[in-house]
């Protein structure tokens, strides 16, 4: 008898684990993606998958958070933001795996935007040197570390470096952290292009609504709005050669959020599942995401 409960107590943690093991998962948060994969920040941690979808693995184990991670250009390495040691810094890490390499170290938080289209600097968003900490400015820093370099555009949260590296099209302030929606007052965010030669900027919202997190492409910039009728944020993009903007995604149940470009496609989270939009096509397809785990953050600790 003694035997028997012994081999159904294994039996039953073994069986346990394994339903543990494969999560159909959800909650997903700050998605980007590259060629061939996709990364994402689920559980305080950052994870890849296939752009296929599949068996997600866990890219950072570390005690604190991380998030906004970046592909670089030609995808070999991921910029974050990491919550360590008290403070939010940016670090590179090798999209492969191995250790994160600390790249700024300041006591305001740092937070990742994008990686510069050498793939040898990073922009981030600091309020640092702002004089308002609510507000943050761009810095460009070496991806091997060192001093970052603060760019002339008075406040900025989210933005996008043209293709030829002369321009930036950016956010002065963002609504995305707030818990409230449909905001139609004096905070909403409005798209700016800022000539980094000419040091001159151009509205290109000019309306109430909330427009959000630019990623420019050849001669289009995609954009987060919630400007349709359902006031749902949706991904937009503005023609620089017409200036009139066109809607592409239509969630009317749940907000797209936090939006990242890679080479023809826009990655994103809905409702808390994974998306893949076709630059080419405009189609859109749900990325199956299974996640596994030890089963340790699920289990009571003592």
């Amino acid at each position: 008898m003694k035997k028997l409960l012994i081999h159904f107590s294994i039996l039953f943690s073994f069986l346990a684990l394994n339903i543990f093991a494969q999560v159909d998962a959800r909650m997903f948060q700050y998605p980007d993606v590259s060629k061939t994969h996709i990364s994402f920040t689920y559980a305080g941690d950052i994870w890849i998958v296939p752009k296929d979808g599949g068996t997600a693995y866990r890219l950072t184990t570390a005690k604190g958070t991380e998030g906004f991670a970046k592909f670089s250009p030609d995808g070999s390495q991921l910029a974050f933001s990491g919550n360590y040691d008290g403070n939010v810094d940016v670090y590179v890490i090798q999209a492969l795996g191995g250790l994160p390499k600390r790249i700024t170290s300041h006591g305001m938080p740092d937070r990742i935007v994008d990686w510069f289209l050498d793939g040898k600097n990073l922009l981030f968003a600091s309020s640092r040197e702002s004089g308002k900490q609510r507000f943050n400015q761009f810095y460009k820093v070496s991806k091997d570390g060192g001093l970052p370099e603060k760019l002339p555009l008075p406040y900025a949260e989210f933005g996008s470096v043209s293709p030829d590296g002369k321009k930036i099209a950016f956010t002065t302030r963002t609504r995305m952290f707030r818990t409230w929606k449909r905001y139609l007052g004096g905070m909403a965010a409005d798209l700016y292009i800022f000539d980094l030669e000419k040091k001159t900027s151009e509205n290109i919202s000019n309306n109430a609504a909330n427009d959000e997190i630019p990623m420019w492409k050849e001669n289009k910039i995609y954009f987060l709005s919630d400007r349709d009728k359902n006031q749902r944020y949706n991904i937009w993009v503005y023609d620089l050669a017409t200036k009139q903007s066109t809607q592409l995604t239509f969630f009317d149940k749940f907000d797209v959020r936090f939006p990242s470009i890679g080479d023809n496609e826009i990655v994103f989270e809905a409702g808390g599942l994974l998306y893949l939009l076709d630059l080419s096509t405009e189609k859109i397809r749900e990325v199956k995401v299974n996640v596994v785990t030890d089963g340790a953050t699920l289990l009571a600790q003592n």
